[in-house]
């Protein structure tokens, strides 16, 4: 079963954001810094393997590198290493971001082709929104409405190609204008 990009968005999200501590310490020339941007580097690798994605092993590396760097020069080996560290660091957040930028990507796709689908929706009049009604079970029927209708199996199957069910249902309830119906 496919994972919920969403999810994985507001995730890697929240490892974007532990990025300014690490910066903060290598500014303060801390020698937490090391340990915390290896921590941070494990996090972002476990997150990226939990969600399935490939990316993992470049997080693996880079820990790796961490592990094995050695200063060269001993009169300012703190210097060489917080240097290090921050390079390391810069490439990270680039990995990371790449990936960031692709997913957001994949949902903004998503988005354009349910908001074509729900322009089909408003025009068939074929549904009705009752207050009274279970909005999650409204949502629910009207996605199974798309992908049962003949006409709009295509755009459902793009959408399906693109993100799980769950996303699809979410987003319908984030981009569906309840006054068209």
């Amino acid at each position: 079963m496919r994972k919920s990009i969403l999810n994985t968005l507001k995730s890697l999200e929240i490892q974007l954001s532990k990025i300014h501590p690490i910066v903060d310490l290598l500014e303060r020339k801390s020698s937490a810094s090391s340990k915390e941007l290896r921590d941070w580097l494990a996090e972002t690798e476990e997150l990226f393997q939990q969600n399935n994605l490939a990316e993992a092993s470049m997080f693996s590396v880079k820990r790796a590198e961490l592990s094995t760097y050695y200063p060269k020069n001993n009169q300012y080996k703190r210097k060489e290493q917080l240097h290090f560290c921050s390079r390391l660091l810069t490439d990270a957040q680039a990995d990371l971001w790449s990936v960031y930028a692709r997913l957001t990507d994949t949902i903004e796709k998503a988005k354009v082709s349910i908001k074509q689908l729900l322009g089909v929706i408003y025009q068939t009049q074929q549904f009705k929104y009752d207050p009274k009604t279970n909005f999650t079970q409204f949502i629910k029927e009207v996605w199974q409405f798309c992908t049962m209708h003949e006409q709009l199996r295509g755009i459902t199957a793009q959408i399906q190609s693109l993100i799980n069910k769950t996303d699809v249902l979410l987003l319908i309830a984030e981009e569906i204008e309840i006054e068209n119906l």
